[in-house]
């Protein structure tokens, strides 16, 4: 059996995703303004994809976006695992560092995913499915081990904890997406983003924003939103129709190898021997995945 058309551009669509929104951690650390606190930046980042793509779609997609017969038990579920994201993922990197923290969060994505899919949509889980997780939970374990990354004395409980919990709503994403079934993926994305924004605004409002006002608050919220949202969420929405949410998690893990490489390029978050095994062993686990021939991934 042959990888199809299909599946094999929504796994690409999927890794360049993960790309995208692997940025986020390193950009956060380089650009945003010192008194910029990380509820706000978080908050900033989700309310501002939201206005951006309320506009677009006020003026371009009005009778398309604002049409009855969308599923907003999906919706709202996307939404709030996307704000509920920004409050944990950027606290959770700047207790651990940016690698450590996206590598041990984004880990356990794929589990919940995987296992979600398996449960409430029947999606069958295949033995590519377990050998690729299994590389990749070792490769994060290689990564956050004692020896592993040269940044651990940034590590802490907390910060791994939320790191976790920004991994589960990252989950939640994408279990509301097979919620709302195919739909055109920007006004998808819009809706999500939009309600996303609403929920972000009232800690965005009880924050310090003058921030937000300093060219680099502007450069920063704009590659969080635009680049390290609206695109990968666009990208990622399409490319999952086409995948189980278990492979389309696995194949995510783009985010967490991007942002160690970013992190030991700009950051200078090194990695030993053992690290470098354990990014290894999630890329294999990746290439794995993305050439699987099977006929399970959806094809909606």
């Amino acid at each position: 059996m042959t990888v199809k058309k299909e599946t094999l551009l929504g796994a690409v669509m999927v890794i360049a995703a993960g790309a995208c929104w692997g940025m986020t951690g390193t950009v956060h650390a380089l650009i945003a303004p010192v008194e910029a606190s990380s509820l706000t930046v978080g908050s900033a980042r989700v309310f501002a994809s939201g206005s951006i793509l309320f506009l677009y779609s006020f003026f371009f997609r009005r009778k398309s976006v604002f049409q009855q017969g969308w599923n907003f038990k999906g919706i709202l579920l996307s939404a709030f695992g996307l704000t509920a994201y920004q409050f944990a993922f950027f606290p959770a990197v700047l207790l651990t560092g940016v690698g450590i923290g996206s590598l041990v969060g984004l880990g356990a994505a794929p589990i919940m995913a995987g296992f979600s899919g398996f449960l409430f949509f029947k999606e069958k889980l295949t033995y590519r499915w377990y050998i690729a997780t299994c590389l990749a939970i070792v490769g994060c374990v290689l990564l956050v081990a004692p020896g592993g990354s040269g940044n651990l004395a940034h590590a802490n409980l907390l910060g791994i904890f939320l790191a976790l919990c920004a991994g589960m709503s990252y989950a939640c994403q994408g279990i509301g997406l097979r919620i709302i079934g195919p739909r055109d993926p920007i006004e998808t994305v819009s809706w999500i983003n939009m309600l996303s924004g609403v929920m972000a605004l009232p800690c965005l409002i009880m924050g310090d924003i003058s921030w937000l006002i300093t060219a680099s608050g502007i450069l920063c919220v704009f590659m969080l939103s635009v680049v390290s949202t609206i695109l990968p969420s666009v990208l990622f929405t399409k490319g999952i129709l086409n995948l189980t949410l278990g492979k389309a998690y696995t194949l995510s893990l783009s985010e967490p190898l991007t942002a160690w490489f970013l992190s030991a390029v700009f950051l200078g978050e090194r990695l030993s021997s053992a690290g470098f095994i354990g990014i290894s062993l999630l890329l294999l686990g990746i290439i794995i995945l993305t050439f699987e021939k099977t006929s399970q991934d959806n094809s909606i």
